[in-house]
């Protein structure tokens, strides 16, 4: 059995190193979309995990399956990787911990001070894009099995790390894919972390659904002098938006009582987030789209949603006269797991070694635990990471070195604990 403490000393021996290996990930730009160097980004982590001893794969996804989610980018590779380590204990048939996390990251964008894929490290904060969503995520994890394996913790189990794609534009070419597979399942795991960025001071539960669509109004071009030749595309979803509003009000009042952070984000809602419509001044639009974005509290599901925004669809038909289209863009079924999950009575244990407190959070925004939950049937999973929420996706994004070592010790802690392997 070994001591904690003498974990956490072995994590801090490898602060430098930790911050070395997250600043050469971070340069790899594998921004998403369009699904950019995803190859290169998979090599450098089947590297790290074949020199520590894991049994790695790379797993490329199918085009065609590419084709069926993105098919205007199904020219970009999608590539995941697993790594497996079995313990070496002489009873070594314990429980698989799994850590799962994604290594694509958003565009940078412009305004950046310096090169976003040129990290430096400045006042005790590594600067780069993906440093906090979720690259530092990735690398707690890889280096808590390193300190675990410093301290001499003898681990009863096996430990598999899976490092995906696409979390960016939903997932299913990357986490959704390995479940799809077989690669996270009931039989070959038994506890599974996704080390997605909420700070070493919590663990989240779950998240909130999401389904993002677009409607388009059908009419009849005419020129603009004589508008009653023809039917405005415009007008007809001026009246779909109205009822839209009315269903935000209705919303509003589906509530959750489970943590989701922010308190206001604890409802269910809409957002009409793009309009495109019109040819030219002097011309009736035949076709206005909108774009939404519908949020899902837990306990609605994707089907439920997509009733009801039919049903206002066919009610702006009878009132406009005018045909209404539905495209699909993409789903997330809200996911939970219970608090008292073992997982997550782990983590908050070892949480509380270096906070007075701590309470459990769900995501306002859908993420890959909703594979490993409600496709794999994994209850005990939970997400926790070094990243900050609030640094996802902006400007200068940054992750400061405290976190990351602070998560790494929790990450190590807990699969000794979890693997029955300290004092």
């Amino acid at each position: 059995m070994v001591r904690k403490q003498e974990i956490y000393d072995a994590v801090d021996e490898r602060e430098d190193d930790i911050v070395e290996f997250l600043r050469e990930f971070v340069a790899i730009d594998t921004e998403n979309p369009p699904g950019r160097n995803y190859r290169e980004g998979a090599e450098f982590l089947t590297d790290a995990m074949a020199d520590r001893g894991y049994d790695t794969e790379t797993v490329a996804v199918p085009e065609d399956v590419v084709a069926d989610h993105y098919p205007d980018r199904s020219d970009h590779e999608r590539v995941n990787v697993v790594g497996r380590k079995a313990g070496e204990a002489e009873d070594a048939d314990g429980p698989d911990v799994h850590f799962t996390g994604h290594f694509d990251v958003v565009p940078a964008g412009e305004d950046w001070s310096d090169d976003p894929y040129d990290p430096r490290v400045e006042d005790g904060r590594v600067y780069g894009r993906g440093t906090s969503d979720m690259k530092s995520g990735i690398a707690a994890s890889l280096f808590a099995v390193d300190a675990l394996e410093a301290a001499g913790v003898d681990v009863r189990g096996s430990v598999t790390q899976s490092m995906t794609v696409d979390e960016e534009t939903g997932g299913f070419t990357g986490l959704g894919y390995l479940v799809e597979e077989g690669y996270v399942s009931t039989e070959n795991t038994d506890y599974c972390v996704y080390t997605e960025c909420f700070d070493s001071s919590r663990i989240c539960l779950g998240h909130r659904g999401v389904l993002k669509f677009h409607v388009t109004a059908r009419g009849e071009k005419a020129h603009g002098c004589m508008a009653h030749d023809g039917a405005n595309a415009v007008m007809a979803m001026n009246d779909f938006l109205t009822r839209i509003d009315e269903y935000e009000d209705v919303l509003h009042d589906r509530t959750t009582d489970l943590p989701v952070t922010p308190p206001e984000s604890r409802c269910a809602d809409i957002s009409a987030t793009m309009l495109d419509a019109g040819y030219s001044e002097n011309v009736i639009p035949d076709r206005c789209t909108a774009t939404f974005y519908r949020v899902l509290v837990p306990g609605e599901t994707v089907e439920s949603a997509r009733e009801e925004i039919r049903t206002l669809m066919d009610e702006a038909e009878a009132a406009t006269g005018h045909g209404f289209d539905y495209e699909e863009i993409m789903f997330a079924e809200p996911a939970s797991v219970p608090e008292d999950c073992t997982v997550a009575r782990t983590y908050t244990d070892n949480i509380l070694d270096f906070y007075d407190e701590t309470e459990p959070v769900v995501s306002p925004g859908s993420d890959d635990q909703r594979f490993v939950v409600n496709d794999a049937g994994i209850e005990e999973c939970i997400v926790y990471g070094p990243g900050l929420l609030d640094q996802a996706h902006v400007v200068d994004e940054y992750v400061p070195v405290e976190e990351i070592v602070t998560a790494t010790k929790v990450m190590a802690a807990s699969t000794a604990d979890l693997m029955g392997a300290t004092e």
